[in-house]
């Protein structure tokens, strides 16, 4: 039997505020078992660290994926939980200047990434990758659905096909959920690891010509669990 939720008082939609709302457009209510429900976007969502300031500083592309990944339209679905965010240099002067001394200024300078948590289900974890550089081929995700979800179906068979392939292999729901948000925006599994050790890999890329290339540009997420 599910928990009964109540409102413990006012809160903001931090999805929305990433979105580049303020005001009203971003009034919400704070429930008991710790969610945020917004008002104006209709969905439920984790609140924000101190930790993941940088957050707001992201190329709009980026910030569009993330806020997908933060909104679920449904209060007993699993949520993840940003659990920090890193654009450009880190707050550690020393790190930024020891890579400039090495020659890799560029991957701290320009480079970015945010990892997420499944929160309850803890060893359930994704980290999202780019460099601000190379998001030319990545598309405009703005004018995209705010929350895709597998609930809504796919047209694709073989995205439906591999959702049933990561749930018959034990991906928790709360990454599931988050993959075919993430396959639905178009992004693409480059590497598939559901080896026999316990760790669980799962390797997607959006935006740049992957054929030939080691490291391609765009958007990286890893997603990993344990089994």
């Amino acid at each position: 039997m599910s928990e009964k939720i109540t409102v413990k008082g006012f809160a903001v939609c931090q999805a929305c505020q990433l979105s580049g709302h303020d005001g009203d457009s971003c009034r919400a209510n704070e429930l008991s078992n710790g969610d945020t429900w917004c008002i104006n976007c209709g969905c439920y969502s984790l609140p924000l660290s101190s930790s993941t300031s940088a957050l707001f500083g992201l190329p709009s592309k980026v910030k569009a994926v993330v806020v997908a990944l933060m909104r679920e339209k449904e209060l007993y679905v699993p949520k993840l939980r940003i659990m920090s965010a890193q654009f450009g240099p880190d707050g550690t002067a020393s790190q930024a200047a020891a890579a400039c001394a090495q020659g890799n200024e560029g991957v701290i300078l320009n480079g970015g990434r945010v990892v997420f948590s499944g929160d309850k289900y803890n060893f359930a974890r994704m980290e999202l990758r780019f460099q601000a550089d190379e998001l030319d081929e990545v598309p405009d995700f703005s004018g995209a659905a705010a929350h895709p979800s597998t609930k809504d179906g796919f047209a694709d068979e073989q995205v439906t096909q591999f959702l049933r392939q990561l749930k018959a292999h034990g991906c928790p729901p709360v990454l599931e959920t988050a993959i075919a948000k993430l396959m639905a925006f178009g992004f693409t599994v480059r590497h598939l690891d559901f080896g026999s050790s316990s760790n669980r890999r799962i390797l997607l890329h959006c935006g740049g010509n992957i054929a030939n290339t080691a490291i391609p540009k765009g958007i990286m997420v890893e997603a990993s669990y344990l089994v």
